[in-house]
């Protein structure tokens, strides 16, 4: 397995080397740690359209000033990249670890490099340095989450719970083929002895009153959710036989409601390390916007981390 660590040395940032011990990933893993010097956060200079009308020391002593601040922050990364292979080295030492630095905008430059790797997962942290992560998911991580074509982890550290102590994991199945990849991701990792998966189903949808008045339109759509909801209930029992098979507990929570609403209370509630959803194939733009409202309202606000699973053929996207 191939994963890509994004790491700029923010608390937040850190939550991923706690994260990876919870993730269920496999001895041998190839990680690389990528940090970047965020040239956005580099003073701007002029253009050179402007030089004959600014003091020729003035204009030299701004390129000065860019070219100094842009070596301290790949400087920075160059050190920020080699405290995070040192860190994921102390904690899994049977993976291959490297680092790798590089300049530009940090969310495509991840997304750029885990595309040449053919990175199988992305960890990142849910804020990151900047004023703007702070009072956002977001720049960086949002980004990240919506855009990527691998699967994305954002982690966090929910502080509740022994970090010894086995994994409580959420899974989102509403009976679609992107339930299904999450569910696979989830049976193909090595958990340790006593791993906890929830998997939680949610019923959202009933005809509206509008609806029931044409007779026609409602029986079609009452057939389409009956049909749905077997499927859920084929998924959930093929779910839980495979993963009795390869020992890990299991338990259902079935309830009607807002998908969003009820796995980030259940995830609360239940004191879970990590959420598992699924994502659709995102073709157009304003698809990618809404990333599936649930999966980005989940990434956004959760407690815990929050795993964002695409398929391999998502590649092509």
């Amino acid at each position: 397995m191939k994963i890509l660590i994004g790491y700029d040395g923010s608390e937040s940032a850190d939550a991923v080397f706690e994260d990876l011990k919870k993730a269920g990933l496999p001895s041998g893993t190839e990680a690389v740690v990528v940090s970047v010097g965020d040239l956005q956060m580099v003073e701007p200079f002029v253009e050179d359209d402007f030089v004959s009308v600014i003091p020729t020391n003035r204009y030299s002593s701004a390129l000065e000033r860019a070219q100094t601040q842009s070596d301290r922050a790949i400087k920075e990364a160059r050190e920020l990249a080699l405290k995070g292979k040192r860190r994921v080295e102390e904690i899994l030492p049977d993976w291959k670890v490297r680092a790798e630095v590089f300049a530009g905008t940090p969310a495509w430059v991840i997304i750029d490099v885990s595309e040449k790797m053919n990175a199988d997962l992305i960890f990142v942290g849910s804020q990151g340095r900047s004023a703007i992560g702070r009072l956002f998911l977001g720049s960086v991580s949002k980004r990240i989450a919506t855009d990527s074509n691998c699967s994305v982890r954002v982690a966090r550290s929910t502080g509740q719970s022994d970090p010894a102590l086995p994994p409580r994991i959420i899974v989102g199945v509403d009976g679609s083929p992107a339930a299904e990849q999450a569910i696979y991701a989830v049976g193909q990792r090595a958990w340790q002895d006593g791993t906890e998966v929830r998997f939680v189903s949610v019923d959202e949808s009933s005809p509206s009153a509008s609806i029931s008045r044409l007779p026609q339109a409602s029986a079609m759509i009452s057939s389409y959710l009956r049909t749905r909801q077997s499927r859920v209930t084929e998924m959930l029992d093929w779910a839980q036989e495979q993963f009795k098979i390869i020992g890990l507990k299991t338990s259902v929570l079935r309830e009607k409601g807002n998908p969003k609403d009820l796995l980030l209370a259940e995830a609360k509630k239940w004191n879970a390390d990590s959420i598992f959803v699924g994502t659709r194939d995102i073709k157009s733009a304003f698809e990618r916007f809404r990333l599936g409202s649930v999966s980005t309202a989940i990434v956004t606000n959760a407690q815990c981390s929050v795993e964002i699973v695409r398929p391999p053929e998502t590649s092509s996207e």
